[in-house]
């Protein structure tokens, strides 16, 4: 039995990126298993985890034909905020969508669903100022599979509008903290300048036992150590039963003001380490995605994400950008392509060097806007082992 190319050995686990199946063992069957050899009480397991096809290529078509459809709506590009690191702020318009691209979104859904579940996406700028789009689009939809998530800052998030979007089928909702709240404010605003910390906090007590929260931490210099103080705050207020997602800010397409505070590259992974092994301190779960597969809405056309003129784009993170428009929706809910090299297959480029990376099926050749902002072009190479390789350490707190 040929063991998968995939696999990793922390101490005692072993670890199969692409299929996701970890095994703690015997320091006597680690010895076997990195030898090639299999042992006869293994070999089943083994089989059905550790035994994938070397050929990356040849696991790929079934991983993008997802047994869910996964489509993104921007609602609007007008936010109540006025955050000091916005990827739109540089070409946020007065816009929000209008109906014919709210029909074009629904029926493109219809045309594709085929039975399967459906699972929206509400972006924006701040997708709950059009609260009444999200309630009529989930309406015609309601005869589906459906669900959807917003993506908020929190701050209209209140404990009646999310009980009246639950109605609808509100799965889950991402809101976003940067620390404490003399940090906090400092960064994420209303437009009147006003902090927003004390609103999101009281939110988040009301509505993290009706719904999942994803609350997502963005991290730079200038908060790098009063993230943690976060986190105990955090208890403090007894929110505890909601999922941290920390990420990094990055300069932008066409801004350059925060480029001197961003995290070195380099550093990233150590920040992440030290991150979850605090936030497992005060008594938060590291999720299991953290080791997730790196395929993504760039690489995935029917997972469209659309903007309120009814542009199509890559992944959220390219929303507004004139330069990153793949196609436009009708109202027919057909998809014109306007871009061919920015479609999903053309996204996902295995490059020569990393056929041989056990860490492929989490990185796919990496972030395709990382790769813009390195300077490496929307086709380049976004190695991330280094970060991945420390990352997989954390399994030992998952197998406990």
């Amino acid at each position: 039995m040929a063991l998968s190319k995939f696999n990793i050995f922390i101490d005692n686990i072993i670890f199969n990126t692409l299929t996701g199946y970890a095994m703690e063992l015997e320091p006597w069957e680690i010895e076997k298993l990195k030898g090639g050899e299999v042992p006869d009480h293994l070999k089943e397991v083994v089989e059905e985890g550790f035994s994938t096809p070397g050929d990356l290529e040849s696991v790929l078509e079934p991983l993008l034909n997802k047994p869910v459809l996964e489509p993104t709506l921007l609602l609007t590009y007008n936010c109540n905020f006025n955050c000091t690191y916005c990827f739109q702020k540089g070409f946020r318009k007065d816009l929000t969508v209008t109906e014919e691209v709210m029909k074009g979104f629904i029926n493109y859904v219809r045309k594709r669903e085929r039975g399967r579940k459906v699972r929206v996406t509400f972006f924006g700028g701040e997708p709950l100022l059009e609260l009444k789009k999200i309630e009529e689009i989930s309406r015609s939809l309601s005869d589906l599979k459906y669900s959807f998530s917003v993506v908020t800052n929190g701050s209209l998030l209140t404990k009646s509008v999310t009980q009246r979007l639950i109605s609808h089928g509100l799965s889950h909702v991402q809101i976003t903290l940067d620390g404490p709240p003399e940090v906090h404010d400092k960064r994420r605003f209303y437009v009147d300048g006003r902090g927003s910390f004390n609103t999101i906090i009281q939110n988040l007590r009301e509505v993290q036992d009706l719904v999942k929260v994803v609350l997502r931490i963005n991290i730079d210099v200038n908060n790098l150590n009063e993230v943690y103080t976060l986190l105990a705050k955090l208890v403090e207020e007894g929110i505890t039963r909601i999922r941290l997602d920390p990420h990094f800010v990055h300069t932008n397409l066409f801004r350059n003001e925060w480029w001197e505070n961003v995290i070195p590259k380099d550093l990233e992974s150590d920040v992440l380490v030290k991150f979850w092994e605090k936030a497992r301190g005060y008594g938060f779960e590291i999720p299991h995605d953290i080791f997730r597969l790196g395929i993504c809405a760039a690489h995935i056309d029917e997972d469209i994400v659309v903007d309120p003129e009814g542009k199509v784009y890559p992944c959220w993170a390219f929303t507004g950008n004139p330069l990153y428009v793949k196609g436009r929706l009708t109202q027919e809910g057909e998809v014109e392509l306007l871009n061919r090299s920015l479609s999903g297959r053309k996204s996902l480029i295995i490059h020569e060097k990393c056929k041989s990376c056990p860490y492929l099926p989490m990185c796919m050749g990496g972030c395709r806007f990382l790769s813009v902002l390195d300077g490496k072009g929307y086709h380049g190479l976004d190695c991330r082992k280094e970060t991945y390789e420390k990352l997989v350490k954390l399994l030992k707190f998952l197998m406990r």
